[in-house]
């Protein structure tokens, strides 16, 4: 827990140490840019947000010291341009006049906008009192650190004056507030306001999350309703949390589920989890982080919420602090450890929260799926606000992103020097130091980053493209059509240099579309109006909000980019009140003005946004089956700190089979350590559990793939099961597997060839046709001793009795994780393909019964990867069988590229005779460790002789860590595939195709073929998701399960009814209870899922 320091001396320094351990936060080039830089000299834009460090103010005392200012665009005179209002920290705000051709006056003391408050922090442009003229909201911290003031409201008097009337609308309050955002979220036809404030380190700001119910004045959110222009705090009636833990830096408002009311998005900083509220539609919300999203930002700034996917969904983007430069990466600190992490999570009740910006795709309104990674936008650094917009007028959205802080807090060697006892001693006692300890934070100048919006949810990065690269620090950040040339311009406002005016130069012949909304009064601007229009088939959807990003609101307007379109087919207009209007063909290039008809239609939600004919119907439990998997408290990382994963979690086995003959499926259920097996049986009123001796008292193992057969010819089923468990080291009993008889009373056990490895699957076939069934069993790793190639096993059965076929290649064929028996070469011989990790899928060709690697001949490229499951499937109906594989994805830190695989070697590195892996990916044609110092001289000691600072190790390359005989002597595994896809059989010959963004967004680990949806044909369903990653890697939980059909078209979960995302699918089977079919959902670590079949049930009736 982080103390209180009982003197002026709270300060961040100290807090940097605490919270990052234990809670965590050039122009001469102008003319190709798509973006120009308007110097002020000619702008006339003239404004600094000058900071000056004092003796008792700076980062040291007020984390926030380096957020910055806001900047606000909005038409305040009515005359077509659009005007810039910034906010100062320890300067004046100012407000700038539109004069035309990117030229302003400054008119801040003739309006009287320059306010009073010692500390300005966010600022919103909206019509109040609906009179037609926008009005100015300003946010200030006060109350901290000798901050005096207040939030101001100037009320514009219509004449380029303004009048301060915060007092009168029940708005001056005293908070540490970070901004505002007017919107109807009661839809009684005025403008209500949520006020975003933000805590300091306090003893009442640590502790669980339940704090957040405890309402705090001076820095909790707060939701005010507008009633006849008197606002009036709400936020406890509402359900809005207002608790000393809550670091709000960004607001979004939108309607998310396409219900008619406005939603809220809060980021919040440090530990508190963001905010997801969901308009009830009665005035109150219900907060909904926890089920909709799989996890979060850890020091979530500034965010933005729109539809990047059109697909009528509005989707969300929080930024973050991970930074791309290998050098700031590997000198700061991020990410919890992982026993912080987990005790988050499990005992203080948080969300999972990783330092890296966050894409949340909207699926439906149902859950968010998040892509960050597989989108290329997870790190930006030091990043305040995002701003989604249609900058090249393509008709896709891109992103913009300003960064930069004065001083890093978060700098590993920083925070060593603070952590001294005598630092520490001395900084306590007095502020002699204070500037030393300045001085050893590094700069954290940073270039403002953009990119380019590309079909399958990518984005490509445009900084030094259509911007200039040079390192700032920009905070607020804006957009607007300053020049009313159809295009959006930019204004970010920086700290101790001048406001940046970006002026787009978009010069090629692209269309656009700009729509100005005129309400009713009081609602004059139409806040919350939705357009949604059609050009050749594609959709696009916008509402009508301003606050967007950190601290800023951008101009009135909705804004559309057609690419090369003459006119848009249809546009739909839904009012705030929750009315429609359809017009059609209407002209590209103009601005459009909005009025609406004296007669509207009420909009129907469903017509536009209709509810898919979902396939299956999740049901609460099957009666009788009371299973819940339940790991044991075991971290792989302690005892090899550099492995990329853990192997101790890849269970539980589950198999669907009829044990006993009488037409009824019955389920195993396999346990983890120390948890025993379970065999379910079906009766005619659900399922009974039968107990056997031989299976409860064999709670030793990890059990991680079973196969019920017929393993003894007697006309029974028995039970074969695979043992597995990274804390078992080689050769330990526990990883012996189990051949368990079944006599048709009880089981007993029937000794095995003398083989112990960590097992991951077994499959079952006759491969010899002798009659008999015979097993391959794959080993996937060797415990404290990762990288080193596991012995898989082909076990020859000879009348019940088993024995090892000996088959050095099979043998020896890689780190495997799933195989399948399959004729791949139409001869009649069932062959075996085998998967893995680092390795390639190898096909083995039955040679009447003497299987030989033949991948080779057949395989068209390396497919080296993480490869995680196989199943046979006609995927493009040829009548061939292709195969569909399951692999990493592409939604990870892990990276491959053509020519620079992913790369792990393996060795002893410090000669202690003990093996090190150490994994690398590349950056700009350099290899770099995964692992930082921490990490690798924790496991190697010769690395903090080498490294005395993270300043000396940060940045170095992969070859200047380690010299070349040591990388020469070690084992090299690469991954150069990480994408899951499908083998595409070209007359016996396979060519590997990716799949699109939808499966790549999660390790994918499962497959289920099955006529799912009754039309005839049959299906495969895809499950995944995987979480035994350090904290570092985050949550690999996106995956929401898929179909394929036989005609390659991927259908998402929430098309389907299915949502398996925050969950690790282990296993997916076909059940048949009582003459319904439903799929049952294995989860690692949880209890399973069951998913009704709609349309076979139904046709089957």
């Amino acid at each position: 827990m982080v103390h209180h320091l009982p003197n002026r001396k709270m300060k961040i320094a100290v807090v940097a140490l605490l919270f990052f351990t234990l809670f965590a936060c050039s122009e001469s080039r102008n003319e190709e840019f798509l973006f120009k830089s308007i110097p002020s000299e000619i702008s006339d834009l003239n404004f600094i947000n000058e900071l000056k460090e004092s003796a008792n103010l700076s980062i040291l005392y007020y984390l926030y010291f380096y957020n910055g200012g806001g900047v606000a665009i909005g038409d305040i005179n009515n005359d077509g341009l659009q005007d810039i209002y910034l906010t100062g920290n320890q300067v004046a705000n100012k407000l700038f006049l539109n004069k035309g051709n990117m030229v302003f006056e400054d008119i801040t003391d003739k309006a009287g906008v320059a306010g009073l408050a010692d500390w300005n922090t966010g600022v919103t442009m909206a019509d109040i009192n609906g009179d037609g003229y926008l009005d100015i909201y300003v946010c200030a911290v006060v109350g901290i650190h000798g901050f005096k003031g207040k939030n101001e409201l100037f009320i514009n008097n219509g004449d380029l004056t303004f009048s301060e009337e915060g007092k009168k609308y029940g708005l001056d309050f005293k908070n540490y507030s970070t901004m505002a955002s007017f919107f109807d979220y009661d839809n009684d036809g005025d403008l209500d306001m949520y006020l975003l404030n933000h805590s300091v380190h306090t003893d009442n700001s640590y502790g669980p999350a339940a704090i957040r119910h405890e309402r705090t004045e001076e820095s909790g959110d707060k939701l005010l309703r507008n009633e006849g222009g008197n606002f009036i705090d709400v936020s406890q009636d509402a359900g809005i949390f207002g608790g000393a833990n809550g670091y709000g830096l960004g607001l979004a408002t939108a309607d998310f589920n396409n219900d008619g009311f406005t939603d809220l998005y809060i980021s919040n900083d440090f530990h508190e989890d963001d905010y997801y509220y969901v308009n009830n539609g009665d005035g109150t919300f219900t907060e909904q982080l926890k089920d909709k999203f799989s996890q979060v930002s850890r020091f979530s700034m500034g965010n933005d919420a729109v539809d990047i996917n059109q697909d009528g969904f509005v989707d969300i983007v929080t930024l973050d602090m991970l930074p791309e430069d290998e050098k700031v990466l590997k000198s700061s600190m991020s990410d919890d450890p992982i026993y912080t992490h987990d005790l988050k999570i499990e005992r203080l009740n948080y969300h999972p929260q990783y330092a890296r910006n966050m894409l949340q795709i909207n699926r439906g309104g149902e859950y968010f799926q998040e892509v960050a990674l597989y989108s290329g936008v997870s790190a930006t650094d030091w990043s305040w606000s995002p701003l989604f917009a249609d900058f090249d007028l393509d008709g896709k959205q891109d992103l913009f992103i300003s960064t930069g802080i004065s001083r890093r807090p978060n700098d590993h060697d920083y925070i060593n020097y603070i952590s001294s006892e005598e630092v520490e001693r001395q900084f306590n006692a007095s502020n002699k130091l204070d500037q030393e300890a300045l001085n050893k934070m590094p700069s954290g100048k940073v270039k403002n980053y953009i990119f380019k919006g590309e079909d399958q949810l990518k984005f490509i990065d445009q900084t030094g493209k259509w911007m200039v690269d040079q390192p700032n620090l920009s905070t607020g950040a804006a957009w607007a059509d300053l020049d009313n040339d159809g295009d959006l311009d930019l204004v970010t406002n920086t700290i101790n240099e001048p406001a940046t005016l970006y002026r787009n130069d978009l010069n090629e012949n692209s269309a656009y579309l700009k729509i100005k909304v005129n309400f009713m009064a009081p609602n004059t601007f139409g806040v919350g109006t939705k357009v949604i229009t059609w050009h050749h088939g594609k959709m696009q959807m916008k509402q009508l909000f301003t606050s967007r990003g950190f601290q800023s609101s951008s101009e009135h307007l909705v804004h559309f980019g057609f690419g090369n379109s003459l006119q848009v087919d249809s546009l739909y207009v839904i009012w705030p009140d929750n009315t429609i209007e359809k017009k059609y063909d209407i002209a590209v290039n103009q601005t459009l003005e909005l009025t609406p008809s004296e007669v509207r239609d009420k909009v129907d939600y469903l017509s536009i946004f209709p509810e898919p004919d979902t396939w299956f119907q999740k049901v609460d439990d099957l009666p009788g089956l009371n299973y819940k998997h339940q790991e044991n408290r075991f971290i792989d990382f302690n005892r090899q700190k550099l492995i990329p994963y853990k192997i101790s979690d890849r269970g539980p086995a589950v198999v669907v089979k009829d044990l006993y003959g009488n037409g009824s499926d019955d389920i195993f259920f396999g346990g983890a350590k120390s948890q025993p097996s379970r065999i379910f049986l079906q009766d005619g009123n659900g399922f009974v559990e039968k107990y056997y001796s031989e299976i409860a008292f064999d709670s030793l193992h990890e059990d991680v793939s079973a196969i019920i057969e017929d393993l003894n010819n007697d006309g029974i089923n028995d039970l074969f099961v695979v043992s597995a468990g990274g804390e078992f080291t080689a050769g330990n009993e526990a990883l012996k597997d189990r051949l368990l008889i079944n006599d048709g009373k009880d089981f007993y056990r029937q000794e095995l060839p003398s083989y112990r490895e960590n097992g991951s699957v077994v499959k079952a076939h006759d491969y010899d046709k002798d009659g008999d069934i015979d097993l391959f069993i794959g080993g996937t790793a060797v415990s404290k001793d990762f990288g080193k190639i596991p012995k898989s096993v082909l076990l020859k059965n000879e009348v019940g009795t088993f024995k090892i076929i000996g088959n050095e290649v099979l043998e020896n064929v890689g780190m495997v994780t799933d195989a399948v028996w399959t004729d791949f070469d139409g001869d009649s011989w069932v062959d075996l393909i085998v998967v893995g990790e680092w390795m390639s899928p190898r096909f083995f060709q039955n040679h009447e019964g003497i299987l030989k690697d033949i991948t080779g001949e057949i395989l068209d490229q390396e497919l080296t990867g993480l490869w995680q499951a196989i199943i046979p499937f006609d995927i493009n109906g040829d009548g061939a069988t292709d195969y569909l594989l399951g692999n990493w994805g592409l939604n990870s830190k892990f990276s491959s590229k053509e020519s620079f695989p992913l790369k792990m070697y393996y060795a002893d590195f410090d000669e202690n005779g003990s093996t090190e892996t150490i994994v690398a990916y590349e950056k700009d044609e350099n290899y770099y460790t995964v692992a930082g110092l921490d990490e690798l001289g924790s496991q190697m000691n010769f690395f903090k002789r080498k490294f005395t600072s993270y300043k000396d190790f940060a940045g170095k390359p992969l070859k200047e860590l380690f010299d070349d005989e040591q990388l020469d002597h070690a084992n090299l595994l690469i991954g150069e595939q990480l994408a899951s896809g499908y083998l595409l059989n070209v007359k016996g010959k396979f060519k590997f195709e990716s799949f699109d963004a939808s499966l790549q967004v999660a390790p994918l680990t499962t497959f289920l073929k099955y006529d799912f949806n009754g039309d005839g044909k049959e299906e495969v369903m895809a499950g995944g998701n995987y979480f035994g990653v350090s904290p570092y890697h985050g949550r690999l939980g996106s995956l929401s399960g898929n179909t394929i059909t036989s005609e390659g078209k991927i259908i998402e979960g929430n098309q389907l009814g299915l949502n398996f995302s925050q969950k690790a699918v282990r296993g997916l089977d076909i059940i048949n209870f009582n003459g319904t079919h439903y799929v049952l959902v294995t989860f690692n670590n949880d209890k399973p899922d069951f998913y009704k079949l709609r349309q076979v049930n139904q046709s089957q009736k």
